[in-house]
């Protein structure tokens, strides 16, 4: 089991930093504009608008407030991969027989 949740980590952790592509960050439009403020403060602190401590504390905690819901997100996802696919193999390996009962002299079925 712990091999698994460390599979489902890394694969987190690779997903969080693809999912910082536009393509997908349109499709949150929060975490878009948190991602759009993290870009923003990044060029202030560059050019000098603002003092560079300040800017750098404010850019990373925006980054890692945009990683760390990415990261979420993705782990859910595997998470419900595996368990999608484990009911996918429960299903192909349930036996299931008809129940009947006898009831006033006829059969009826439940199922």
């Amino acid at each position: 089991m712990n091999t698994l949740n460390s599979l489902v980590d890394a694969y987190a952790l690779k997903q969080a930093f693809l999912k910082l592509a536009p393509q997908h960050m349109i499709k949150n439009p929060v975490m878009a504009l948190v991602w759009l403020g993290t870009l923003i403060t990044l060029i202030a602190t560059v050019a000098g608008w603002t003092d560079f401590t300040f800017g750098f504390i404010v850019t990373l905690l925006l980054l890692l407030t945009v990683l760390f819901s990415n990261y979420a997100e993705a782990v859910a996802e595997a998470r419900g991969r595996g368990q999608a696919a484990s009911l996918r193999q429960a299903r192909q390996n349930l036996m299931a027989s008809e129940l009947l009962v006898l009831f006033k002299s006829k059969i009826i079925s439940l199922f």
